[in-house]
């Protein structure tokens, strides 16, 4: 079984791999050492969104990319 700090290094992990800067870290693991795990789970699902919504926000801008280089090629710009 691991030990409390192997636990708190694997969250942490996982935390950071999320994308979530230092502050955010901090805060999701207080929530679960005070088992505050239905904040933790509104916490994580807002920053879900907010991945989300960066995703889209990319894919519309990678699409308007691809329709100007497509009008480019076509009417011989590039």
């Amino acid at each position: 079984m691991a030990n409390a700090a192997d636990r708190k290094a694997v969250i942490t992990e996982s935390l950071h791999d999320m994308g979530l800067d230092e502050a955010g870290i901090a805060d999701c693991l207080q929530m679960i050492r005070e088992q505050r795990y239905a904040e933790l789970d509104r916490f994580l699902r807002s920053y879900r969104q907010t991945l989300l919504d960066g995703v889209h926000r990319y894919s519309e801008q990678l699409d308007c990319l691809d329709y100007f280089t497509y009008t480019l090629r076509k009417n011989g710009g590039i």
